[in-house]
């Protein structure tokens, strides 16, 4: 206590006044640094602090709970100051709220670095303190860690020669998460610090719980009234102090534990809804026509052989059919009426006749080029949105969230019951009190157990859900957007094709008549050439050697004998018959080569 006294006159220089503190002077230096760097995120002001005490005595009876709210009041209420309604405690609490989770605490900085000197807190709490204060978005928040300190032994290793042997005791800090229900139907994750000294030669435990709302001051006034356990509120002894303290480490426990079935279960029941529309859409296949049942019998094998008059009947029958098939197409493609039947007139067994088939038949052939309008997605398929994926990836954030939070927990707890299961046979800790508190110890370290498999289900239970979310589900959902999307583009594709084909077809056409007309024009061009041309070149035909019995010499013409139809017959013929032979040579050419690149492109794509 003289220790504490002298510290708390140089609170300022927390944790540096600390009467053991164990750390180096460079690890005080970043904490010493860390807490002013985050003062004015971490702490309100003087005028808005708001301290809860919770002083117990030796039962139950004695309570005494306050509220300080300035640093003149607190000093008197720590006994730094004299007062004149100082209460002699056995244990003390303090709680640090805030306005919510996010918030600053309410406490200023002076007034919390007096308790923690009063209380000579080990100076790792502060790591637990900072994820606390004013953010916007949650930082630092998944922090987690056990810290302890365990001086049994009386001598001080910093201590001067003959200084006044140090207290035996133990402290731990800690924090913890779980989830909580806040505004509009939603859960928060919440965390919890917690500091607990616990002095083995005089009765004097203190704990310091910062959290954002007062729920577990309320918890901890509830265990320790009169309705509550006695474990919880006996301080008549170190024993039963030591016991008090597992069940005061029980209430943050089960807290931690608590709350996360339910939501899972609303992050289940939020994927579910986001996802059952689309996977319990209606797959619907074509309509197809079916024959009427009651018209069509399986006939047996002695009634397979047929008359020459039935083969007549059934192809007089099926001419009437064909006359028919048009309006019976449609009726089918609409689905109003069933296939037509035939029934044996030596028998009475009707069956269904098969339909036509006529590949040739307009038709059977595709409707002509989709509008824009046409291909459309049905309702059900656009249940799922991007927005609807996009929820769901907070769902999936959310979870991993909660795994993290949940795998943290079972790492604390484990460190906090291990701890609690060796200090019993620690050198230095008195024996009496661990023969007298080894079955609390034990049910302790089995409640907390039971908390850890409690929390590795719940572990279990979001990986599974994460998989099914990740795994399944999502890739599903976009599996079939993808299967919507290529269904409906095969569609335009086929369109299309059908369209390039009836233009191959058109061109096949009009190269076959280019063909033609090229082979005519070739076949008359020479007679023409030779015949008449009164144009850029005159032709043969129109010069002076047909046209005139003379010469311009007034002698007989040795050329007018000629006649001018042999000479005609005589000169295109064989000309028409060299240019065909031309064109034809030309043709085979052209066509010898076309194979021989074919040949070369399929030996290409065999060797690859």
């Amino acid at each position: 206590m003289e220790d504490s006294l002298t510290s708390c006159n140089n609170a300022q220089t927390y944790p540096r006044n600390l009467a053991d503190h164990k750390l180096a002077p460079y690890a005080l230096d970043a904490i010493s640094y860390q807490l002013q760097a985050q003062a004015s995120r971490l702490f309100a002001d003087e005028s808005q602090a708001a301290l809860d005490f919770l002083d117990l005595g030796n039962q139950a009876a004695d309570f005494w709970p306050r509220r300080i709210k300035n640093v003149k009041r607190l000093k008197e209420h720590l006994g730094v100051a004299p007062s004149q309604t100082q209460a002699s405690h056995r244990c003390r609490f303090l709680f640090v709220h805030a306005a919510h989770s996010r918030d600053r605490l309410n406490v200023s900085g002076e007034m919390l670095m007096l308790c923690f000197t009063h209380f000579q807190v080990m100076p790792e709490f502060v790591e637990f303190l900072l994820p606390f204060g004013f953010r916007e978005y949650a930082q630092d928040f998944h922090f987690s860690g056990f810290r302890q300190r365990t001086q049994l032994i009386e001598h001080r290793w910093n201590a001067p020669f003959g200084a006044k042997p140090a207290d035996k005791k133990f402290q731990i800090c800690w924090n913890l998460k779980s989830v909580e229900p806040s505004d509009c139907d939603e859960w928060s994750t919440r965390q919890c610090a917690i500091y607990h000294s616990f002095h083995l030669e005089e009765v004097r435990p203190s704990w310091i719980i910062i959290k954002g709302n007062e729920l577990m001051k309320r918890r901890v006034e509830s265990a320790t009234s009169e309705e509550g356990p006695q474990e919880a509120s006996n301080f008549d002894a170190i024993d039963r102090a030591f016991e008090a303290s597992l069940e005061t480490h029980l209430i943050f426990c089960r807290w931690s534990a608590e709350n996360w079935r339910w939501y899972i279960n609303s992050i289940e029941d939020k994927f579910q809804n986001k996802t059952r529309n689309t996977f319990s859409a209606p797959l619907r296949a074509p309509t197809l026509p079916t024959a009427d049942t009651d018209q069509f019998t399986l006939r047996t094998r002695t009634n397979t052989w047929r008359t020459f008059g039935a083969k007549s009947s059934i192809s007089q029958q099926t001419e009437n059919q064909t006359t028919q098939k048009g309006s019976l197409k449609a009726d089918m493609k609409n689905g109003l009426s069933p296939p037509q039947t035939y029934t044996n007139p030596d028998t009475g067994i009707s069956q269904p006749l098969p339909p036509d088939e006529d590949e040739d038949d307009d038709d059977n052939k595709p409707g002509g080029p989709l509008n824009p309008s046409d291909i459309k997605i049905d309702d059900e398929n656009r249940e799922f949105s991007f927005n609807n994926l996009r929820e769901l990836h907070k769902l999936a954030e959310k979870a991993n969230e909660a795994v993290l939070s949940l795998k943290q927990n079972i790492i604390v707890l484990a460190q906090l019951r291990e701890f609690y299961s060796l200090i019993l046979t620690r050198q230095g800790f008195p024996k009496d009190v661990a023969d007298s508190c080894k079955d609390a110890v034990d049910n302790f370290e089995l409640c907390i157990e039971g908390l850890e498999h409690d929390m590795q289900t719940h572990v279990l239970r979001l990986e599974t859900l994460l998989r099914l979310m990740e795994e399944h589900q999502l890739h599903s959902i976009l599996d079939y957007q993808n299967t919507q999307a290529n269904k409906y583009s095969t569609r335009s594709m086929f369109t299309m094709t059908e369209d390039m084909n009836d233009i191959a077809r058109k061109t096949k056409i009009e190269t076959t008549s280019m063909k033609v007309i090229t082979l005519v024009t070739l076949f008359f061009l020479p007679g023409t050439f030779i015949s008449v041309g009164r144009t850029f070149l005159s032709t043969l035909m129109s010069t002076e050697i047909f046209q005139a019995d003379a010469t311009r010499s007034g002698g007989p013409d040795p050329y007018a004998r000629l006649n001018p139809i042999q000479v005609y017959l005589a000169l295109s013929l064989p000309l028409t018959v060299a240019v065909l032979l031309f064109w034809a040579c030309f043709h085979l050419w052209e066509m010898r080569h076309e194979k021989q690149k074919k040949s070369q492109h399929k030996a290409a794509d065999w060797q690859v």
